[in-house]
């Protein structure tokens, strides 16, 4: 029981030792009758001896592999008689060896292990980071909340351990916590880690940085997450491989900001670093192609989604290929190339199928049975609304069903107008039939029966036209009923398709249009209003809307932005077009409005926003918007012209919110060449190449 491993190798060493010797000398033989050698530590060694075997130990591990010394590593923990705060450190010494081996087989030993001697260990600093370490190896098994519980415990006992220990302790902690979806206390987390490491001569790690600014944006505390995915940028450098990470959490955090330009500033420069280092981010890609389809540059979009999908294709990595080609087939339909985007779907699909990612399948469903049903392929929608349905099912969820049911609702139709049409053609060529069999009888009998065999006939063909009256009336009544059926099919047909249109078109919180709807007026939609004339585009976002939903919760600012919307209809014309952009943003189309009319649209709006009493649960909420203005006239190409118009709206409610909110910027737009508006808008070059004015 004291270790009859290692004493054998100390034998063995001897023995050798010892031929040596005798080589040398030409001595006798050994004689087997001396004590076997001692073990190469014991209770007695000093604390530097222990300390010296611990390193050769570590080396030989190294060395030789942990399967070569597992042996002795075991006898060493096993023996009572040696100090339990050195038998703990072999234990860690051992874990951490395998931990980096990704070698599991010695999880139970040592867990084990530990269980028999963690309360052994009388020096805190010590029991701490066993304990420490016994919640690494729980993060590995995929058990954060013991390995949370594990991190606690190590944090009560670590006062008197090193300030970069306990900082990482911390972040480890972060790590456990976040794994659970247990956020905020995971933020709180690794800003503790954050202000240990402050004070440290070698500060946070880049690492530590960037989860913060990840962290941060989940929690939806944008500003925090700017700061400190820019912090983990500059600690990073341009050469390290998490670089570009870091751009795509600044480019996410700068997107809830309504800062888009920095945004795409954000993921251009990630992308240009990653291909840089040779190593090209499918992430930073696809985050890229989503802000150019946002902001209208379907083309370039597109572009860069296929760009992705090769990317995800040469790494392999079927769930991201599956995504961007989803992204592929949206942008195609945004385009009206549908047969296109069909293929891009059914690509997806199979994508989907192969990685068995059943959520995000069942998200793609709803975009390829729309494109299918304007193609008018409905055999194709229905098979695979049938898929979705069931996936819906599969998954606990209702959504599916109802689509499911309007489009069979729409094929029942079809079917029972085809079952309907054939029983009318029976009907008819029966009774074609039986009139020229009455004809053929009548004719045959006056020849051979005379006068009796025709009164005969007469009384059969009198019962043969009672039978046909009664088939001809059961027909007529069965063709009623059916029709009648087929108008209340009809009807519902028509009612769903109509609901169907206004959820797709509409925002279900204000009763607005939305994205969609305004995207589909881009095309043979356009009113004349705005075909005949130039309109004003009007971006208009609630100040300091976040403070209302952090103070008074979501739902209530759920009522507020549906008590805006209504603020806003009493201020648009009869022919303006207002939609919900996104959030607490909207897009007002002010239709027969030109530059010179902005002050006054403005005023009016902002005048009307103050002037309203948001009532919330008996208390009185005063509200402010800001807003940014640009010129929209259309021409050969709505597309694009609605396209640089939001831009530059977008950039005008930028600088409204920096000049301090509750205000009005526009800028008018004086040169027509759509591509000096492409990409990012530089505005001050533009203003000073005369491309536009500032209105304010």
């Amino acid at each position: 029981m004291i270790g009859d491993r290692i004493l054998a190798a100390a034998l063995a060493s001897l023995l050798l030792a010892c031929a040596v010797t005798a080589a040398r000398a030409q001595q006798a033989p050994v004689d087997d009758s001396q004590p076997p050698s001692q073990p190469a530590i014991s209770a007695q060694s000093t604390q530097a001896q222990r300390d010296t075997f611990l390193e050769a130990l570590a080396e030989r591990i190294e060395r030789d592999g942990f399967a070569a010394t597992r042996g002795e590593v075991e006898a060493l923990i096993d023996r009572p008689d040696l100090p339990a705060a050195f038998r703990s450190r072999v234990l860690r010494a051992a874990v951490e060896v395998t931990r980096r081996a990704r070698n599991p087989d010695f999880q139970e030993t040592a867990e084990r292990a530990y269980a028999a001697l963690v309360d052994q260990v009388a020096d805190l600093n010590e029991r701490s980071v066993l304990i420490q370490t016994m919640g690494n190896i729980e993060v590995d098994r995929g058990r954060f909340a013991e390995a949370e519980a594990l991190y606690l415990a190590s944090d009560d006992l670590a006062s008197g351990r090193a300030l970069d220990e306990r900082a990482n302790l911390m972040t480890a902690l972060g790590v456990a916590r976040a794994q659970q979806g247990k956020l905020d206390v995971a933020l709180e987390a690794m800003l503790e880690a954050y202000a240990r490491y402050q004070q440290t001569e070698d500060g946070p790690s880049p690492n530590l940085l960037r989860n913060i600014g990840a962290l941060s944006i989940y929690l939806e505390d944008y500003e925090q997450a700017v700061d400190f995915s820019r912090q983990a940028i500059d600690a990073f450098g341009p050469e390290h491989r998490d670089t570009p990470g870091a751009y795509s959490n600044l480019a996410a955090a700068l997107v809830e900001l309504d800062r888009p330009g920095e945004a795409m500033t954000a993921l251009e420069t990630g992308i240009a670093i990653a291909e840089q280092q040779g190593r090209p981010s499918a992430s930073l890609t696809n985050n890229l192609g989503y802000m150019q389809h946002e902001q209208g540059e379907l083309d370039a979009a597109l572009a860069t989604f296929e760009k992705t999908a090769e990317l995800n294709r040469a790494n392999g990595d079927t769930a991201s290929l599956a995504i961007a080609r989803k992204n592929v087939g949206d942008v195609l339909v945004d385009l009206e190339r549908r047969a296109e985007a069909a293929e891009a779907f059914e690509r997806s699909l199979a994508l989907f199928r192969e990685a068995d990612i059943k959520p995000k399948r069942l998200e793609l469903y709803r975009s390829l049975v729309d494109n299918l049903e304007a193609l008018g392929r409905y055999p194709d929608a229905l098979a695979r609304m049938r898929e979705w349905r069931e996936l819906a099912e599969e998954l606990a969820s209702a959504d599916a069903q109802a689509r499911v049911a309007e489009l069979q609702t729409a094929f029942d139709l079809e079917r029972r107008e085809r079952e309907l049409a054939e029983s009318e053609r029976v009907r008819l060529e029966g009774e074609a039939a039986l009139a020229a069999l009455q004809a053929e009888t009548a004719r045959e009998g006056l020849i051979r029966w005379g006068l009796i065999v025709g009164v005969a006939l007469l009384v059969l063909f009198l019962v043969l036209m009672a039978r046909t009256l009664r088939l001809r009336t059961r027909a007529n009544r069965m063709l009623a009923e059916k029709n009648a059926e087929i108008d209340v099919q009809r009807k519902a047909l028509a009612e769903a398709n109509t609901l169907l249109h206004r959820h797709s078109s509409e925002d279900e919180l204000t009763g607005l249009a939305n994205r969609r709807f305004v995207r589909g007026l881009l095309g043979a939609g356009l009113p004349e209003v705005f075909r005949a004339s130039p309109a004003l585009l009007v971006l208009v976002d609630l100040d300091d809307f976040k403070g209302i939903n952090d103070r008074f919760g979501h739902p209530v600012g759920d009522r507020v932005l549906a008590r805006f919307a209504d603020v806003l209809r009493d201020a648009a014309g009869p022919d303006d077009v207002l939609a919900r952009w996104g959030g607490e943003e909207f897009l007002w189309l002010a239709a027969g409005q030109a530059m010179a009319d902005a002050d006054r649209v403005c005023r009016a709006l902002g005048e009307a926003v103050r002037a309203t009493a948001f009532d919330v649960d008996g208390e009185t909420i005063r509200l402010t918007v800001s807003m940014g203005v640009a010129p929209l006239a259309f021409g050969e190409d709505p597309a694009t012209d609605f396209a640089v118009a939001i831009k530059i709206a977008d950039a005008a409610l930028y600088e409204a919110k920096q000049a301090g909110r509750d205000a009005w910027v526009g800028y008018d737009r004086q040169a027509r060449d759509a591509e000096l508006f492409s990409g990012s808008l530089d505005i001050d070059a533009l203003i000073e190449r005369g491309a536009l004015v500032r209105v304010r």
